[in-house]
């Protein structure tokens, strides 16, 4: 008998070209830094009440098991620290997720957490809008079209 683990969590998570629709929360955007490309994402501790439960301090981490646009299953893990400041990161295959659609330092990401009755019991997916950024020189001069399905 399989026993679930309580701190295993199923979200979806796209690269998705649209707009944040009616049923869209923007949770956070950030633009990538040296760590977030290379070794975690960090996310702002103000938006913990946007994320998945921590089954009340039972558990520092969750893993998500994030579908990108391809299909493709990629279990992140999004912890916590277990004493004062909590300061979320998503880690394990973060990194190669972001290599895998060549994400760079300076491109931007808008995280969304969408509420639908589809969704499973909880109601609830992520979704992840990319944008690249435009350098000359190095410097950062714009924006590109929000990343969809053809990286």
């Amino acid at each position: 008998m399989e026993t679930k683990n309580p701190c295993r969590l199923n979200l979806l998570l796209k690269i998705a070209p649209e707009m944040a629709s009616r049923s869209e929360i923007l949770v956070f955007s950030k633009e990538l830094t040296k760590t977030d490309v290379r070794k975690r994402m960090s996310i702002p501790t103000n938006k913990l009440p946007h994320l998945p439960q921590f089954q009340g301090g039972a558990c520092h981490a969750v893993v998500l098991e994030v579908e990108d646009e391809r299909g493709q299953v990629w279990n992140m893990r999004c912890s916590i620290r277990k004493k004062k400041y909590l300061k979320p990161v998503i880690s394990s295959s973060w990194v190669a997720f972001a290599r895998s659609k060549n994400l760079g330092i300076g491109d931007k990401i808008f995280f969304y957490r969408e509420l639908n009755d589809e969704d499973g019991p909880s109601g609830v997916k992520y979704k992840i809008k990319v944008q690249k950024a435009t350098k000359v020189f190095g410097a950062i001069v714009g924006y590109g079209s929000p990343v969809h399905a053809a990286i």
